[in-house]
């Protein structure tokens, strides 16, 4: 399915060939993101992702890269997570020499220009007011200040508007130096790829400046003794709330039975809590749930918008369909059609390329190491009906509980007893 070489400056290279397709998507990932971040410059590794944009010494304008890839009928952009950072290119498949020499130059030579920091501070900072005016949106990054407190997995990815004024070009300098490394990132092409496409990396991405790998602070496991709620006041048509726990590390194996559980408590409509809040009782329009990991810890999650009249109550109802996974055994047909969708959505999501280069990429990024889908699979159909009733046992603890809701409250001391409610401890 892929190939994988090491350039000669330490880049690695992963090639997936789609001799089916005229497009190609051209992506680079960084092991870089905001938890390599300190307090004093928390929300660069975002803004830096910007500054890509902006100008490079071989397209020295935010303009002149925008028009040449409008101009091939491409598409570009970014991402900035907590652990990785990537940059990509789709296009036609005639244009990935261009496609690769605007993206390395982007990386390898970024202006910086002080103007353009300046100016680009305001895009920032309208870009963090525009989600924290997004309820669904902002109560994840207030749901994981809740769970990881005052350290880098706590803090949001974007910074804030005090720390994004103040900083300056040495600041951006210096957090590139210190990660931007060759060997700490990966190039991934998929689709219709040329035979001499090892050369073309090797001229484009060859010569990209040696750098330092830094390494980010372990996260901290603070002692937690109760349930903990944290309400952010705002006048909202409905209730947005994420109720969740500490899961599991991107090396812990534990992690695909808690992608299993989280499939049949909440992936699809015809999941347990779809079923229980929205068809039966008409709380909610989105109800969900989902396990993610991190270097050194997880989150497992339940995200619903809820009626506000109804909040109390479809809080309960959450808490009761956890409770029943802790009870009793998962059913044969429910465990099998939890695997089978798993199975599915990756078959579907492979379909393009710009998922295969993510998967790809962000993984051998954030491992060092292609981990395949049949790989995946394998982990996912070991995992058994027993499997998923002890994870829930060890997961659905009331004093590892976190609650973070958006809405017009004041008072958490209902939440507090409706989650003090729950039996298991």
């Amino acid at each position: 399915m892929h190939k994988k070489v090491t350039l000669k400056n330490g880049l690695t290279l992963i090639t997936i060939d789609r001799p089916y397709l005229d497009s190609v998507t051209t992506l680079v990932a960084i092991g870089a993101g905001s938890r390599y971040e300190t307090k004093k410059i928390n929300g660069i590794s975002h803004f830096l992702e910007h500054m890509f944009f902006k100008g490079s010494k071989k397209y020295p304008s935010a303009e002149q890269i925008s028009n040449l890839v409008d101009g091939i009928g491409a598409v570009n952009n970014a991402a900035t997570d907590k652990e990785v950072t990537y940059y990509w290119i789709k296009s036609s498949v005639r244009h990935i020499k261009l496609s690769s020499d605007i993206l390395s130059s982007m990386i390898k030579e970024s202006l910086l220009s002080a103007e353009e920091i300046e100016r680009e501070k305001g895009v920032i900072i309208e870009e963090l007011r525009m989600y924290r005016d997004n309820p669904s949106r902002y109560v994840w990054e207030l749901y994981e200040r809740l769970q990881f407190g005052d350290q880098p997995l706590g803090w949001d990815i974007g910074g804030d508007e005090k720390t994004i004024t103040s900083l300056g070009r040495k600041d951006f300098v210096s957090y590139m130096n210190s990660l931007y490394s060759p060997k700490n990132m990966v190039l991934v092409y998929v689709g219709k790829l040329p035979k001499n496409i090892e050369k073309m990396a090797e001229e484009h991405f060859g010569d990209l400046p040696k750098r330092a790998t830094s390494q980010f602070k372990p996260f901290v496991k603070s002692k937690q003794v109760k349930p903990r709620v944290n309400i952010f006041y705002k006048a909202t048509d409905q209730a947005n709330l994420v109720l969740g726990m500490e899961g599991f590390s991107r090396y812990d194996d534990k992690r695909y039975s808690a992608r299993v559980l989280a499939t049949i408590l909440g992936a699809g409509m015809s999941s347990r809590l779809f079923i229980q809040v929205r068809e039966r009782r008409g709380f909610a329009y989105h109800v969900s749930a989902q396990h993610d990991s991190y270097k050194d810890t997880g989150t497992f999650t339940v995200y619903a918008g809820l009626k506000l009249e109804k909040v109390y109550e479809g809080l309960g109802v959450i808490l009761t369909e956890l409770e029943k996974t802790i009870l009793e055994e998962v059913t044969d047909e429910e465990l099998k059609k939890a695997k089978e969708m798993i199975r599915g959505r990756i078959a579907l999501q492979s379909e393009s390329t710009n998922f295969l280069a993510e998967y790809f990429g962000t993984n051998f990024a954030l491992d060092r190491k292609v981990r395949t889908f049949e790989e995946l699979i394998q982990k996912i159909d070991k995992v058994t009906k027993e499997d998923v009733q002890v994870l829930a046992k060890e997961l659905f603890k009331k004093d590892k509980m976190n609650l973070q809701i958006i809405g017009p409250f004041k008072d958490a001391d209902k939440f507090e007893n409706i989650l003090n409610g729950f039996k298991y401890v």
